[in-house]
Formats: structure tokens, sequence, C-alpha cells
């Protein structure tokens, strides 16, 4: 069966137009992803000021270069979680300017990615619910003593059942960033791109959640919060009068002030 996949690849690779596209070969999904141009360095230099600037060297960039070297980088990404049962995809055929991914799905089953799934929810409860857990996913890969790529929730794909996949890993933030700040980047990724899926009343109570985990890692805790409070002077500027990113900006940084007003509150340090 692999010999397939591997043939398959050989053939659609180089002629393949979109850098990822999906193929059903034997009545299964799969994802041929191929190398895309090099990034160039010169994109990450804003960041990478800004982070020296405030001090955070959690937001400093992770370059994604770009070409086979993302394509390696991804397929040694994916084993290493593979090796932890982490549910990543499984690689089904690989070549230096390509790979195969088995589809994310269960069984077949369709699976949504996380901002989706919280947005579809019916009620508070249930979408804190689906909330709690994917914290917990997201707890129990740093207890592994690992981390994703980029942690955002379009790279969590939930299933029927809300089991939890990860995708996109063609960076690797150890080896720019100690294990703490790729947990603390981690979350940050997280808070960012869940947050505004909650109506303003609900977002005490994802605060709480987000709590019950992180002070159990009080040094990530406390990053998580010196990054709120370093940030918090661009409500200033009104950035909810900027579109949807700037919304999502304001609702992140109020629970980022949530958490660390609960953080004092218990005297976590």
């Amino acid at each position: 069966m692999f010999r397939i996949y591997a043939n398959f690849l050989k053939e659609h690779a180089s002629e393949q137009e979109n850098s990822v596209q999906s193929y059903i070969i034997n009545h299964q999904k799969i994802w041929l992803k191929k190398a895309s141009q090099r990034h160039s360095t010169w994109i990450y230099l804003p960041l990478q000021w800004f982070s020296k600037l405030l001090g955070l060297s959690m937001l400093a960039p992770v370059p994604n270069h770009g070409g086979e070297e993302a394509i390696a980088c991804e397929i040694s990404r994916i084993k290493t979680l593979k090796k932890l049962d982490i549910h990543v995809p499984d690689i089904l055929a690989h070549q230096n300017n390509a790979f195969i991914l088995k589809d994310a799905s269960p069984n077949g089953e369709p699976v949504t990615q996380l901002e989706h799934a919280l947005s579809i929810q019916e009620t508070s409860e249930q979408r804190l619910t689906l909330f709690s857990k994917a914290i917990k996913a997201l707890e129990n890969i740093h207890q592994k003593n690992n981390y994703l790529s980029e942690a955002f929730a379009r790279n969590i794909l939930v299933g029927t059942d809300q089991e939890f996949s990860f995708i996109d890993f063609e960076t690797d933030p150890g080896q720019y960033l100690s294990l703490k700040d790729c947990h603390t980047r981690d979350w940050l990724c997280f808070i960012f791109s869940t947050t505004h899926r909650f109506e303003e009343h609900e977002l005490n109570q994802a605060s709480k959640l987000l709590v019950n985990t992180l002070k159990s890692s009080p040094d990530v805790f406390n990053d998580i919060c010196r990054v709120g409070r370093k940030i918090t002077w661009l409500l200033k500027l009104k950035p909810e009068k900027l579109g949807n990113d700037g919304k999502r900006l304001t609702k992140c940084i109020s629970i980022l002030q949530m958490l660390n007003n609960q953080r004092e509150l218990n005297y976590v340090s």
C-alpha cells in the first residue's frame, strides 16, 4: 500500500500547482504537500525588534524558511509528536521536496477547526466545555516536554467525538526558543485565536479555565501575564475599530488582563 502512495507522490509532486492539495486514493483522503518558495528573513525583522524592545523573548519570530527545509522540518516534527502519542496526521510517503499525509479525520468522519467548532456551539456551557477540553489537549503536549509549531485554533482540529488533532509543523520553535518560551508562545497563540469566539459575558469563565491549568506552570503563567501587562497600552489605540483582527486583539488583551488579575488575587508567582 505504501508503494502506491510513494509512486503517487513521485508522479504528482512536480505537476501539482498548489502547495497543498487533497486527493482520494483507494477511498482514502490524502494531502500532498510540496515545498513552497523559500521565505525572506527580512519579513521577520519588525517582530524581532518588537520582542527585543519589550524584553519578551517568547515573541521572537520563528522563521519559516520554506523550500525543502520546511518539508524536512514538518516531517521531523510529525514523527517526534507521533512517538509521544500526540494526534498528528500519518505520513504515508515522503521525498526531499514533498510528502503525503493521511487526512486527520478518523474513519472518514468530518473534523472542524477549533475556531469554527467554538463558534457553532449552541450554548455557553457547550462552548466552555469544548474550550476546557482543548486546554487539556494542549497541556498534555506540554506535559510531555513538547510543543506545537503554531498553536493557532486553525491548526487544531476537532472530531465529532471532540478528540483533537494537530497540523502544520513547517517551523520548529525549539530551534530558537527555550522550552518555557515555546510553551508560553503556544498559550499566547491559543488565547489570541480562540477568545474572540466568546461573548463578553463568557470571557471571565474562559479565563478561569485557563488559570486552572496555567497555575501548575507558574513560570509560564507569569510570562503570559507579563506579555499582557506590556501590551495593554494598545487598547488606547482602539484596535477594535480596525476590523476583525483588531477585535481579536481587544478580546485577547482583555482576557490577559483577567488572567493577571486572577494570578495576583491567588498570589500565583
